[in-house]
C-alpha cells in the first residue's frame, strides 16, 4: 500500500511491538526517506544490517551467511541496502530475493526489509502478502552510473567513490549522485544482468574519459600506458585537460608559438604538447595543422611537419608563404636525420620540382640541393633557379647574385663561373671564353698588381686575415653578411703573381707586419678554404663525390670569419680589419677532366696547371711564362700530372688569378638615403630618365639597381650628398623599385618610384 514517510514509520512502530513476526518490506525511492527510517529505529537494542555484513571485501553477498544470521536472530533486525545490491546482480536475482524475504516464516525476529525503489516488483508479488508491503509515496531519486576502476588507479578529487563492490548498495541508499566510481577487481562482464548503467576503467586513458569528456576525441593508441598513466595524475590535480594544456604551455589556443621550445621538452612533454594538438588544433599555423591530421603518435608529428609541404603545388600563389612557415618549424623541431633521411626520398617523387621543396636547414638536404640542380639545371632557366634559392638556399643564393666588378668582362665571366660551379657543369661557350682569355690575359691590363695597392692600406689598428685560396667569387655573399653585420666593406680588386700558389703571393704579410698590423691567427694566414679544396674529405672527394657539396663548407667558413671580424671591431680596439687572398682556385677546371698532350722535361705541379720550365721544353699552347713557370691558362692540365680532388690553383684563369683585397669597418649606424622625387617622368626618344638620391652623410660614391633593369647605374654629385643618377636603359612606364649601394655594400632596399612617359603625354596632345 502506498503511504506517507510518516504513515509508513508508524506502522513500522506498530509492528516492532506486536506480536506478529512476519517480514515488512518498506519500499523508499529516495535517501532522504531512506535516512528516515534509520533515524527513527536504529535506537536501542534494534539492529541495523548492511551487504558488508555478510560479504568480503571486493565481493559478492555471502547468502548462505545471511540466511544462516537470520535463522539464529532474536528482537528488531533491519536490512538496508540488499535490494540496491541485488540489482547489480539483476531483475530476476533481486525477484528472487524478494520473494525469499516476503515469504520467510520467522519465529523469535521482527524483520524489516529496508527496499529501494522497488515499487514495481513489489506490487507484483503475491496478493496474500500485499498487508505487509509498505510503499512510501515520494520522489523518486536518479539511480547512478557505475565506474569500474582498478583498485590501483586514481580517481578524481572530490568525486564519489567506494572501496569494493560490497559497499555500492550502502553509498546509492545515502547519496543522490549521478557517477559512482567504484575501486574494485571485478569487471563489467561479472554483471551482464545489472540493472544499473556501467562502465569499465581498466586503465589511465579509461579513466581520463571519465575525468574529462574531451579526452574521447583521443584514441588509446596514441600513447603507452606510462604516458596516460602520468596525464591522468596530472589531470586528478587540474580538474581537466585545458587547465593542465594552459599551464605547462601557457595557452591552449595559439599553441603554434610553442613549437620552438620543442626542443627543449622532454619526451613525455613532447607528447603532451602531440596531445594537445589533436585536442584543440592550431588556428594560426595550416602545417601544425596538417601534420597532426592522420598522424597517430607523437614520434610521427614531425615527419607530419617535414611531408606536409608535398601536397601544395609549387606555383600556388602562397606556396613560399607556406614553405617558410615549415622551414621554420623543421627548424624548431631540430631536423632529426630519420625524418631528413625519410623527407629526402620522397621529395625526390616531385621530380625536377624537387628543388623547390627543398630547404638549407640540414646537410643531407644541401646535398641534395646540389644534385638536383646538377640533374635538372638543362629544365630550368638560370634566373628561375636563383629566384628559388633564394628561398631554399639564401647563402647559395647570395653567394650566385652578381658583384659588380666596374668592368664587363669580369662581371660576366665570374657571374657565369660560379653558377657552373654551383651546377656542376661547363658549358661549351663559357669554355671559348677561358680560352680567348688564355690567349688575351686581359687582366694583366684592367687589373693592378695587389703588391701595388697594399701601402695605400693603414696597418696600424688593423686585423690581417691572410685567406688562402679564397678568389673574388664570393665577394657577392661576403658583402651580404657584411650588410647583415653592420660592417662595411671596400673591396680593391688584384691579380696574384704566375703561378697562382702561395709561395709567390704572400709578400704582403712582411708588409702588414712591419706596420704593426695583427694577423690572424699567425704569417700563415687561415689555410680552411685551402686544405677543403687540396683535399677534401672523403664526402668533398671527386673522386667518391662529384658534386660541389662542399661550397656549402666554404661558406660556413667564411661567414664564421667574418662573424669573429665583426665581434672583433664591434668591441673598438681595432679600426678594420683586411681580408686578403694569395690567389683563387677553379672547380670548373677540375671537373673538364683535360689533360693536354704536353708532357714536359720536369714534372706538372699543382695537379698540373704549372711546370718548370727546361731548356728542351717548348711553350705549349694557351700558357704562359713566369717566374720559371710553364702556366696554362686555359682548362688543361700537363700530361702525367695528378688530378686535383676538389678544386686547383697554380695556372691563370681569372678564377685562379683575380683576387680581392678587402677592407672592413664597423658602421653601427644605418646610413639613411631616400628618394628625392617619388613620381619622375621620362622621354623614350631621349632616354633622360633620372632620378635623385640623398644620403644623409657624405659619400665618395653611389650606384643604384633598379627593378626590372640588368645594369647598375652610377651616380654623380657635387656635394656628395645628392646624386643624380641616369637611367638611359629605362624605357616603360611603371612602378620601379631601387636597391641603393655604395662601394657594393647595400644601404637601402625597395625604394620606390612611378615612371611617366613624356611621349605619350606630347601625342596625346596633338
Amino acid at each position: 500500500m502506498n503511504l506517507k514517510m510518516e504513515d509508513a514509520i508508524k506502522r513500522i512502530g506498530r509492528y516492532l511491538r506486536s506480536s506478529n513476526t512476519h517480514p515488512r518490506l518498506v519500499n523508499v525511492n529516495n535517501p532522504e526517506d531512506a535516512a528516515a527510517i534509520f533515524q527513527q529505529f536504529h535506537v536501542g537494542e534494534n539492529v541495523f544490517k548492511a551487504v558488508p555484513d555478510f560479504s568480503a571485501p571486493d565481493e559478492n553477498i555471502s547468502e548462505d551467511a545471511l540466511f544462516n544470521y537470520l535463522g539464529g536472530a532474536k528482537g528488531a533486525v533491519f536490512l538496508t541496502g540488499f535490494t540496491s545490491y541485488y540489482k547489480l546482480l539483476g531483475e530476476q536475482k533481486l525477484r528472487d530475493f524478494l520473494n525469499r524475504m516476503i515469504g520467510m516464516s520467522l519465529v523469535d525476529i521482527h524483520l524489516v526489509v529496508v527496499c529501494y525503489q522497488c515499487e514495481k516488483l513489489l506490487s507484483g508479488l503475491d496478493t496474500r502478502y500485499s498487508q505487509f508491503v509498505y510503499l512510501v509515496d515520494d520522489k523518486l531519486e536518479d539511480l547512478p552510473q557505475l565506474v569500474f576502476v582498478a583498485s590501483d588507479m586514481p580517481i578524481q578529487v572530490g568525486s564519489a567513490s567506494v572501496e569494493g563492490i560490497q559497499n555500492i548498495s550502502g553509498y546509492i541508499e545515502s547519496n543522490a549522485v549521478l557517477m559512482l566510481y567504484v575501486h574494485t577487481n571485478k569487471h563489467k562482464s561479472s554483471y551482464p544482468s545489472s540493472l544499473y548503467s556501467i562502465k569499465e576503467q581498466n586503465n589511465s586513458f579509461e579513466a581520463l574519459c571519465s575525468l574529462d569528456s574531451s579526452t574521447e576525441q583521443l584514441k588509446e593508441s596514441y600513447g603507452t600506458e606510462t604516458q596516460w598513466d602520468k596525464a591522468l595524475d596530472r589531470i586528478n590535480r587540474y580538474g581537466s585537460w585545458m587547465q593542465y594544456i594552459s599551464d605547462v604551455f601557457g595557452t591552449y589556443t595559439n599553441l603554434e608559438i610553442v613549437a620552438g621550445s620543442w626542443q627543449s621538452f622532454d619526451t613525455y612533454k613532447q607528447w603532451l604538447y602531440f596531445i594537445a594538438l589533436k585536442l584543440y588544433g592550431v588556428k594560426n599555423s595550416w602545417c601544425l595543422s596538417k601534420a597532426i591530421t592522420g598522424t597517430e603518435n607523437s614520434s610521427m608529428l614531425i615527419r607530419g611537419v617535414f611531408r606536409s609541404i608535398l601536397s601544395i603545388k609549387s606555383d600556388d600563389k602562397d606556396f613560399w608563404e607556406l614553405y617558410a612557415e615549415r622551414k621554420n618549424l623543421i627548424k624548431s623541431f631540430g631536423n632529426p636525420d630519420a625524418e631528413v633521411a625519410d623527407y629526402c626520398a620522397m621529395v625526390k617523387s616531385k621530380g625536377k620540382y624537387a628543388l623547390y621543396y627543398l630547404t638549407d636547414a640540414s646537410k643531407m638536404e644541401r646535398n641534395l640541393i646540389f644534385k638536383m640542380l646538377f640533374q635538372y639545371a638543362d629544365e630550368f632557366d638560370q634566373s628561375e633557379i636563383i629566384a628559388a634559392l633564394k628561398n631554399v638556399y639564401p647563402e647559395l643564393y647570395f653567394y650566385l647574385q652578381p658583384y659588380q666588378f666596374k668592368n664587363e668582362l669580369l662581371n660576366s665571366y665570374f657571374q657565369e663561373y660560379k653558377y657552373q660551379k654551383v651546377i656542376n657543369r661547363v658549358l661549351p661557350e663559357f669554355v671559348n671564353a677561358v680560352d680567348e682569355q688564355a690567349e688575351r690575359r686581359e687582366f694583366n691590363l684592367i687589373l693592378p698588381a695587389r703588391s701595388e695597392k697594399i701601402d695605400a692600406i693603414p696597418k696600424q689598428g688593423t686585423l690581417l686575415y691572410f685567406m688562402d685560396a679564397m678568389g673574388v667569387e664570393y665577394l657577392s655573399y661576403i658583402m651580404e653578411i657584411c650588410r647583415r653585420k653592420h660592417l662595411m666593406a671596400y673591396v680593391t680588386i688584384c691579380h696574384c703573381e704566375l703561378p697562382s700558389i702561395t709561395s709567390l703571393n704572400k709578400e704582403f704579410v712582411e708588409a702588414f707586419v712591419e706596420g704593426g698590423a695583427t694577423l690572424v691567427p699567425d704569417k700563415n694566414g687561415i689555410k680552411a678554404l685551402d686544405d677543403i679544396k687540396h683535399h677534401g674529405e672523403d664526402e668533398f672527394d671527386f673522386r667518391n663525390n662529384e658534386l660541389p657539396t662542399y661550397l656549402s663548407r666554404e661558406l660556413e667558413i667564411i661567414g664564421e670569419i667574418l662573424d669573429k671580424i665583426a665581434t672583433k671591431l664591434m668591441s673598438g680596439d681595432y679600426a678594420r680589419a683586411v681580408m686578403i687572398s694569395d690567389h683563387g682556385a677553379s672547380r670548373l677546371c677540375v671537373i673538364s677532366k683535360k689533360e693536354n698532350k704536353w708532357e714536359m722535361a720536369s714534372k706538372g705541379e699543382h695537379s698540373g696547371r704549372c711546370c718548370l720550365v727546361s731548356d728542351i721544353d717548348e711553350q705549349p699552347p694557351c700558357s704562359t711564362k713566369d717566374n720559371g713557370f710553364w702556366v696554362l691558362a686555359n682548362y688543361d692540365r700537363f700530361k702525367g700530372s695528378r688530378p686535383a680532388n676538389v678544386e686547383v690553383h697554380g695556372g691563370a684563369t681569372l678564377e685562379e688569378v683575380v683576387v680581392p683585397i678587402i677592407e672592413i669597418t664597423y658602421s653601427p649606424d644605418e646610413i639613411e638615403v631616400h628618394l628625392l622625387d617619388k613620381k619622375i617622368t621620362f622621354s623614350r626618344r631621349k632616354k633622360d630618365a633620372a632620378i635623385k638620391v640623398f644620403s644623409k652623410i657624405k659619400l665618395d660614391n653611389l650606384s643604384v639597381r633598379v627593378s626590372g633593369l640588368n645594369n647598375e647605374y652610377e651616380g654623380t654629385s657635387s656635394d656628395r650628398q645628392t646624386f643624380v643618377v641616369a637611367l638611359p636603359d629605362l624605357k616603360k612606364a611603371g612602378t620601379y623599385f631601387v636597391d641603393v649601394y655604395y662601394n657594393n655594400n647595400l644601404l637601402k632596399s625597395g625604394l620606390k618610384f612611378i615612371a611617366e612617359n613624356s611621349d605619350f603625354s606630347e601625342r596625346k596632345l596633338l
